[in-house]
C-alpha cells in the first residue's frame, strides 16, 4: 500500500526532528506544538512497526531504521524544496535552513564574521553549522554545503567552487624558543617537539624541488584550536593556518619559522551536491560565501 497524505506529513515532521536533533526545534521550525510533533512521529512508528528514534531525558538519537528512512525523506524534501523554489516568484525573500559543514580552522576564522554579515543580509535564513576536521560527504550526510581545506579527487556527485588558498606556517611561542633555538632548515625539526594533527611528516619547498620531513612530538590532536593553544603555551612547534594565527603573529604571541621553505598552500573549496535546481536559500548562501571568502583571502 502506498503512502497516504498523513504518512507524507508525518515523514516531513520526522525529517525535521532529525535535522533539529529535538522535538522542540522541529516544532519551532514547522510552526507546530511540541506535542503535535511527538504525536506525528509516534503515529509514523506505529504505522511502520519500527522504532525510528531513541529518546532519553538528555538525548535524542536515530535508530538504524530511522536513519534509512531519513535518507529517503531528506531526498523527498529536497526535491519538494527545489520545486517550491522553481515555482516561486523571483522577488521572494530567501528563507529556511541551510546545513553547512566546515573544518575547525575555518569555523574559527573567517566564518563567524561572514555568517554575521550573511545574517544581516538574509535574516530569514537559518544556518546550521557542523564543525569537524574530518572529510565530510555532503550527499550521504545531507549537508547543503561543505567547506574543505584539502583537494580531493573529483567527485561526480559534487560541484566544487575554489574560494582561495591558505598558507600554513610553522609556529612556536617565544617561551618555547627561549628553551630551544629556532630551526634553520626543515631537517632541524628532528630535534624539536612538533605538535601534530595525526600527520607524521611535513612537506617543504627546497631549491630544485620539495622534501618531506618526518616529525614527532609529545602531543597529537584532532582539533586545530587545541593545537594552536598548545603552541601558545610554549609546548612545541605547530603547523597552523595563516589566517588562524595572523593576530598571534602580529602581537608577538607566536613566531613563525622556516617561512622561506613554506609548502604549497592549502586550497579552500566550497562543495555542494549536484542538483538540477538549487533551493534559493542554498544558492544565495553559496554565492555570498564565494564572494566574501575570496575577498578575505585576497586581503581585501
Amino acid at each position: 500500500m502506498g503512502a497516504s497524505l498523513d504518512d507524507l506529513v508525518a515523514m516531513t515532521v520526522f525529517a525535521r526532528v532529525v535535522e533539529a536533533h529535538s522535538f522542540s526545534g522541529a516544532a519551532a521550525r514547522l510552526g507546530l506544538s511540541k506535542s503535535a510533533v511527538s504525536t506525528r512521529v509516534a503515529a509514523l512508528e506505529r504505522r511502520l512497526g519500527v522504532r525510528l528514534l531513541q529518546r532519553t531525558t538528555r538525548r535524542l538519537s536515530v535508530t538504524p531504521e530511522g536513519a534509512r528512512l531519513y535518507a529517503q525523506c531528506a531526498h523527498l524534501l529536497s526535491v519538494a524544496d527545489e520545486a517550491s523554489d522553481l515555482l516561486g516568484n523571483v522577488g521572494t525573500i530567501p528563507e529556511g535552513l541551510v546545513r553547512v559543514s566546515a573544518p575547525v580552522g575555518i569555523a574559527l576564522h573567517p566564518l563567524p564574521s561572514l555568517l554575521e554579515k550573511f545574517a544581516e543580509r538574509y535574516p530569514r535564513i537559518q544556518v546550521e553549522l557542523s564543525v569537524s576536521d574530518r572529510r565530510v560527504d555532503p550527499v550521504t550526510e545531507s549537508f547543503d554545503v561543505a567547506v574543505r581545506l584539502f583537494q580531493y579527487p573529483h567527485e561526480r556527485s559534487l560541484i566544487e567552487r575554489r574560494l582561495g588558498t591558505e598558507k600554513r606556517l610553522i609556529c612556536g611561542a617565544p617561551a618555547y624558543f627561549a628553551r630551544r633555538p629556532p630551526p634553520a632548515t626543515p631537517h632541524d625539526l628532528a630535534s624539536h617537539n612538533c605538535l601534530r594533527m595525526r600527520d607524521r611528516q611535513w612537506n617543504f619547498r627546497l631549491e630544485g624541488g620539495s622534501t618531506v620531513v618526518p616529525v614527532s612530538g609529545t602531543l597529537v590532536v584532532d582539533d586545530i584550536a587545541v593545537l594552536r593553544e598548545a603552541a601558545l603555551e610554549g609546548l612545541g612547534l605547530a603547523r597552523l593556518p595563516g589566517s588562524l594565527v595572523d593576530a598571534d603573529l602580529r602581537e608577538g604571541r607566536l613566531v613563525s619559522v622556516l617561512d622561506t621553505y613554506a609548502a604549497d598552500p592549502l586550497v579552500i573549496s566550497l562543495v555542494y551536491p549536484q542538483r538540477k535546481h538549487l533551493p534559493q536559500r542554498v544558492r544565495v548562501f553559496i554565492d555570498f560565501m564565494t564572494e566574501h571568502f575570496r575577498k578575505v583571502f585576497r586581503g581585501e
